[in-house]
């Protein structure tokens, strides 16, 4: 796995622990180690561990990696080494898949056009203008993927932005069955999607 030309989704390790997918596609690869060019602007540290994803006959493996090197410039592209062996990746654990470039919105409370910048199967983190408390539950609706969700949503985690905007992570209920649902369609549709992109694209 992981040759010139396939997809890869990068996982970066984070003290929130988040799970955030970053997609984007093998340019180079050896025994050793391979080169990823992705849609984002990410910078992992050098030397630190990452994992990567690759879909292999409808299934999910991960290799785990070590950031070696990130080259120069605007396109993103960072040089791993191969650490061990790929590995299966089905599970039940919930990644966030990032939606950047996709324009999704969201109304967090009484603000409106949010913009979406990743999703999963319990919730979404979203730009906001204004602060909100953390703890707090606010009513959201998000659009997407010609989908409208409409739930209360736990205020979960919150990042200030050189901008002066926040971004704020934001949890749907349990409880709210048919919401989680729908996300985890989006989520798992958004993936598909984003791989045959990546595969068109190589």
């Amino acid at each position: 796995m992981l040759f010139v030309g396939n997809p890869v989704f990068l996982l970066i390790p984070s003290p929130s622990k988040k799970r955030i997918l970053f997609p984007g596609a093998v340019i180079e690869s050896c025994p050793t180690h391979f080169t990823g060019k992705f849609q984002d602007p990410i910078a992992p540290a050098v030397n630190s561990d990452v994992n990567a994803f690759c879909e292999v006959g409808g299934k999910f493996f991960q290799q785990g990696a070590v950031v070696t090197e990130i080259r120069p410039g605007l396109e993103n592209v960072i040089v791993f080494r191969r650490n061990g062996e790929p590995v299966s990746a089905e599970s039940r654990q919930t990644y966030r898949v990032s939606v950047i470039s996709e324009g999704f919105t969201a109304r967090v409370d009484k603000l409106r056009t949010c913009s979406v910048v990743d999703i999963s199967s319990e919730g979404f983190a979203a730009i906001v203008t204004e602060r909100l408390s953390l703890g707090s539950v606010v009513k959201i609706k998000l659009d997407c993927d010609g989908q409208t969700i409409e739930s209360p949503a736990r205020v979960q985690a919150v990042k200030d932005l050189p901008s002066g905007q926040f971004r704020y992570g934001l949890l749907i209920p349990r409880s709210n069955i048919s919401a989680r649902n729908a996300l985890q369609k989006i989520s798992a549709g958004m993936q598909r999607l984003q791989l045959k992109r990546l595969r068109g694209a190589a």
